[in-house]
């Protein structure tokens, strides 16, 4: 290897040079003087030991040994450029591996992904789960997690509490408080495993002022589904009144499929996030998710 190596930019001054023959268009082309084409190109010679060009007048006419030259720095060149065109794309349009609670995925991520796809055009591979190790990040790029504060404790960082409260079709409330009553109206429960969440129980304890207070009877007789969306789905048709997350159920609520009755609680969980954003530089799109999920998650708490 030459002690002095030719710069990149005297290389691509000498296949410009070389490819339109002529100093002036390099010129142009580059957006140098003809001087200053020149003086790199008589540098280069002096770099090399050898003359590339035969300087006829205004014609420029390679030499043997330039004509070698060229066909080597034209290929290097062109595939620098291939390399760096490919690095960048791979770059910002990797796919990114995604895994998140089903409702949160649903409800909650999928009407803001396209915010998302403006600020970075990388592809998304969302999976769902019920019951993730947070703590190890295998192929995820980025985790949501639900549960306690002890989700903190393993590397978590909180994007929103859970705050719950009644909600149903319009007619079903119509109902409700015509009537005063639920007679003939289900509750609608959410699964944990084989397990209903509490939050009944938990709502009824916590409000100052619930609108309805279901008996224990009727709390266990309610219907049961395996996610917190089937749950709201089975609302908005009318089945019955359902215990939904406000953050999560924000454009249901919002679009008026349900409506709420009496004041929201805050139960003992949250939404977090995990991310091994850690190991990867800061235009990384798996970094820019982790830092857009925050973001949004921030907006949505105030947007309440």
């Amino acid at each position: 290897m030459l002690k002095n190596m030719p710069s990149a930019k005297v290389l691509q001054t000498f296949e410009c040079s070389a490819r339109l023959g002529s100093f002036t268009l390099a010129a142009r082309e580059l957006f140098l003087t003809q001087s200053a084409i020149s003086r790199q190109i008589k540098g280069l010679e002096e770099t090399l030991g050898f003359e590339v060009f035969i300087r006829d007048n205004n014609r420029l006419t390679l030499t043997e040994e330039g004509q070698v030259f060229q066909q080597v720095v034209s290929k290097a060149l062109s595939e620098v450029s291939s390399a760096v065109e490919r690095l960048r794309k791979g770059e910002s349009r990797r796919r990114l591996f995604i895994a998140l609670p089903p409702t949160f995925a649903s409800r909650w991520l999928a009407p803001r992904l396209l915010s998302f796809r403006d600020i970075c055009p990388a592809t998304l591979s969302i999976s769902t789960h019920t019951n993730l190790n947070y703590s190890s990040f295998g192929e995820y790029d980025c985790q949501v997690g639900f549960g306690s504060e002890e989700l903190g404790k393993i590397g978590g960082k909180v994007l929103f509490p859970e705050i719950i409260i009644p909600a149903c079709a319009p007619s079903i409330k119509e109902k409700i408080l015509a009537t005063g009553s639920l007679k003939g109206i289900p509750l609608l429960h959410t699964l944990t495993g084989t397990s209903r969440l509490p939050y009944w129980e938990q709502w009824i304890d916590r409000c100052s002022d619930p609108v309805i207070t279901p008996t224990a009877e009727k709390i266990a007789e309610g219907i049961e589904f395996s996610t917190q969306d089937q749950t709201i789905i089975a609302a908005i048709h009318g089945m019955g009144v359902a215990m939904v997350d406000i953050t999560v159920a924000s454009t249901i609520l919002r679009d008026g499929f349900l409506e709420t009755l009496g004041d929201p609680v805050n139960t003992i969980y949250g939404y977090w996030v995990f991310s091994s954003s850690a190991r990867h530089k800061e235009n990384d799109p798996a970094r820019i998710f982790y830092e857009w999920i925050q973001d949004e998650a921030m907006k949505s708490i105030i947007d309440l």
